[in-house]
């Protein structure tokens, strides 16, 4: 974690998050987290639903798990206290310290009181994601967290759970704007984020499409993919008659029922027509990146939205 914060310093001084699998060792959890916020990691995002992992076909029939080989493991084994668990340095024996690592990974035991735990060391904002339930929305307000990200996982945890867009709504009712709420889980298009914002989300958070971008073209793939996503955005907000996210509210969309192709209600855009021209927003998604002077031009943004990465 340490090198991911100082390569992204040299780059960009933009806020940094941690994820934290919460493992059975207390110690080592503590240390994990100090470490994020000695690296000036800003938040802490403690993901609720890997305590064990789902039936994940795929991954089990191409024996896929680069874990037990080992890859993924850096900050385990560059950690003060998880060497001092094992009788020999990972280094000295890899072996060892994955079986040690399999055995502390995941933690079924913990309850919304263990949020305490990590309050008393750290102070940097804590995040929990995978809330789907209104009443977990509830009790993890109650423990003390700074935010909610709404998530089903993509659907790799729980085959056949609900639609983290579909929960979304009954969570941001819950929450009642006592702290912000997220989204994740599918966000692929404009449209995308743009049913989410509309939903009451404060903001998307993007997975698989910058991984997309990463492994066709590094980082200029993710940056034409990120870039992509927000022209994608700008034009669906102006197509359907907004100039500012804010603008936004339940009666952007609408749902029908009556879809005999898929058999499930589909949400749809109820455009406006206006006659003003787009206009500049200063607290939209766009003024934070298309608009503005410091990324790239909105000219800049749409000849990629039509170049080669689409």
């Amino acid at each position: 974690m340490e090198e991911v914060a100082q390569s992204a310093g040299e780059v960009a001084e933009s806020p940094r998050w941690f994820q934290l699998c919460w493992g059975k060792n207390p110690d080592l959890t503590a240390s994990m987290v100090q470490r994020a916020e000695r690296a000036r990691y800003s938040a802490l995002v403690v993901t609720l639903d890997t305590h064990s992992l789902g039936w994940r076909e795929r991954d089990l029939g191409h024996g896929y798990l680069p874990f037990m080989l080992g890859q993924g493991l850096a900050n385990y084994f560059s950690d003060a206290v998880f060497p001092g668990l094992l009788a020999q340095a990972p280094e000295e024996n890899p072996a060892a310290a994955i079986q040690l690592w399999g055995s502390l990974f995941s933690n079924a035991t913990l309850t919304w009181k263990d949020i305490g735990f990590l309050r008393q060391h750290t102070r940097v904002a804590i995040i929990v994601k995978r809330i789907l339930h209104r009443e977990d929305a509830a009790l993890a307000v109650d423990a003390g967290v700074d935010a909610l990200i709404v998530s089903n996982h993509r659907g790799r945890q729980v085959d056949g759970g609900v639609g983290a867009l579909d929960a979304l709504p009954g969570v941001v009712h819950e929450v009642n704007g006592r702290v912000p709420v997220m989204f994740d889980s599918g966000i692929r298009r404009g449209a995308d984020a743009f049913k989410a914002l509309v939903l009451g989300a404060r903001a998307v958070l993007v997975g698989r499409l910058y991984l997309w971008g990463l492994a066709v073209a590094g980082e200029e793939g993710v940056r034409e993919v990120l870039l992509n996503l927000l022209a994608d955005l700008d034009l669906t907000m102006a197509l359907s008659g907004y100039a500012c996210c804010h603008e936004l509210d339940a009666a952007t969309l609408c749902k029908s029922d009556s879809s005999e192709l898929l058999r499930q209600p589909q949400l749809y855009f109820v455009h406006r027509q206006v006659a003003a021209p787009i206009r500049r927003c200063h607290n939209s998604i766009s003024n934070a990146g298309l608009w503005s002077g410091t990324c790239v031009s909105r000219h800049q943004a749409l000849r990629g939205l039509y170049g080669t990465a689409r």
